[in-house]
């Protein structure tokens, strides 16, 4: 929406992370495993995204993928590569990447590797019109 408003609950996922245009931080927020207690209640949060801001979810395939030497490409990687990256467009594809080189030509995929990006633009009234 044009407040940039996100509303978001969690269900036993990895964190999502925010990336604002000076840090990356996690998205918390409790919740058990969808389906584990049938009358569970997911805690909500909300943030206020401003434009530029954006948000990466990912499934756990991601961080634990492992290299020849049986390291995991791990939560501190994930971050450091966000911070270090901010074109919101060409993310996906830049992680993909660093995961292929992490893990190798001869790595043998154990878990799906989902991403899914959000990014907050501007609306037609934030936009600065010309001088």
């Amino acid at each position: 929406p044009a407040s940039g408003r996100l509303c978001y609950a969690n269900a036993g996922q990895d964190l999502p992370f925010r990336r604002q245009a000076d840090e990356v931080c996690e998205l918390h927020a409790r919740g058990m495993p969808l389906g584990l207690m049938p009358a569970m209640v997911y805690e909500e949060q909300e943030v206020i995204l401003v434009p530029g801001d954006y948000v990466l979810f990912y499934s756990d395939g991601l961080v634990e993928a492992h290299n020849p030497g049986r390291e995991m490409f791990g939560f501190p990687r994930l971050r450091t590569l966000l911070a270090e990256h901010a074109d919101w467009a060409s993310l996906i594809d830049y992680l993909l990447n660093e995961l292929r080189c992490f893990t190798g030509e001869a790595w043998e995929q154990e878990d799906d590797v989902t991403l899914v990006t959000l990014q907050r633009t501007q609306t037609p009234q934030e936009e600065v019109s010309p001088a």
